[in-house]
């Protein structure tokens, strides 16, 4: 009882703490918790009520002996009103309370543009691209992370590229369906407690491409709550809520691409977050073909013979069902929002899979230009270093 009266009565200057039913309360909305705790101690207290004179009339008024059932009343105009009347005016209040929540979930304040994020959902992961036009994705294993400031609203535009899905984040207290062909918004203010535990996390530092600068942000967990298929208990994700300056500092580093890390790797890493599901490297069969010895080699398409080179794999990639291979359906979602270096990072990493190429092992991120292409001789020597341009491999998915 205590926790909940301190959930109650909790101003929205910190995280409020996690009580039986919740965890912890990360963002300023005060109607959640308490509306659901009403609720619940409205109910609780007529359990125990009527469970309690259940029991009571039960052995108050048994059969002590054979004679008939006394003749009963018939009507009491007073307790009929009165368990007609207690119960509506409880359903009122419960219904205005619910209703002003709702309506504040459903018209969010004024936002500025620079907080306002693109969600795209997806089997099964999701993507996050910012008013910048960057879009995080994870890296290695890792899912990609939806990034907020704290302070001020947040506004999510939802899509999926496939089937449904469900974005929901318990410490907010916000859930909403994404779609396909429909766009749905949720908002939200987060809040930064530096008293919490914080994680350390390594960016870009955007003074200094070559150099990282840690941030602690705070984390919590994002789910999507709508199956949406085989891997549909890994598309969990986290949610990192920074102090205003921090995410200034987060925000720049999203343009700043370290110029140094492997192709080959990125490639690898792009592999275990977009295409490890369908696609296996030990030519064992799957949903889609595997990549082992797949570059380079000539199989049978919808279109007849083809050969895998880097024209083939930027078509299946762009627009899969060009041309399906034989014994496969055409089960595969394009891919837009990688980049053309990005798709070029997942060639090089073919390559080193396959006894019909070779992978050039000391290609790097800085050597490609924006279209993924490589740079010349003058390019290389005059923009080695370039900070910009693409997605950051640093948060790759």
């Amino acid at each position: 009882m205590n926790t909940l009266l301190l959930n109650l009565l909790a101003t929205t200057d910190g995280v409020r703490p996690s009580t039986t039913w919740f965890p912890e309360n990360a963002s300023t909305d005060n109607n959640v918790d308490p509306l659901f705790y009403f609720i619940f101690w409205i109910c609780a207290f007529f359990l125990v009520l009527n469970a309690g004179l259940m029991i009571y009339f039960a052995i108050r008024y048994r059969q002590r002996n054979k004679q008939g059932a006394a003749h009963g009343h018939t009507h009491n105009t007073a307790m009929e009103v009165t368990w007609s009347v207690i119960p509506a005016i409880i359903l009122a209040i419960i219904f205005i309370w619910g209703f002003r929540g709702f309506l504040d979930m459903a018209n969010p304040p004024q936002i500025a543009p620079e907080h306002e994020i693109a969600v795209n959902g997806y089997q099964w992961a999701w993507d996050f691209t910012y008013p910048n036009g960057e879009t995080v994705r994870g890296v290695g294993a890792e899912k990609p992370a939806l990034h907020v400031p704290a302070g001020v609203p947040v506004r999510l535009t939802l899509t999926s590229s496939d089937v449904l899905h469900s974005v929901f984040i318990p410490a907010f207290r916000v859930k909403k369906d994404v779609v396909p062909g429909r766009v749905t918004q949720l908002w939200f203010e987060p809040v930064y407690d530096a008293s919490r535990e914080t994680v350390a996390l390594d960016v870009p530092d955007p003074a200094d491409p070559n150099q990282t600068v840690t941030l602690h942000p705070n984390e919590y967990d994002l789910f999507c709550t709508e199956y949406c298929g085989q891997a549909h208990s890994l598309m969990i994700t986290k949610v990192y809520v920074y102090s205003p300056e921090e995410y200034a500092t987060w925000y720049a580093s999203m343009t700043v691409t370290p110029p140094t890390t492997p192709l080959i790797e990125l490639g690898s890493n792009l592999y275990v977050q977009k295409c490890a599901t369908c696609h296996t490297i030990d030519g064992s069969a799957n949903t889609g073909p595997t990549w082992q010895n797949l570059y380079g080699s000539t199989h049978g398409t919808s279109a007849g013979p083809t050969l895998a080179d880097d024209a083939y794999i930027i078509e299946s990639i762009r627009n899969p069902g060009a041309k399906i291979v034989d014994g496969y359906g055409n089960n595969m979602s394009a891919f837009p929002n990688l980049t053309d270096r990005e798709i070029r990072a997942i060639i090089e990493f073919m390559k080193t899979i396959s006894d019909n190429a070779e992978a050039d092992e000391d290609l790097t991120y800085g050597d490609l230009n924006d279209d993924g292409t490589l740079k010349t001789e003058g390019e290389a020597d005059g923009s080695g270093d370039d900070a910009g341009g693409g997605d950051a491999p640093a948060e790759n998915e």
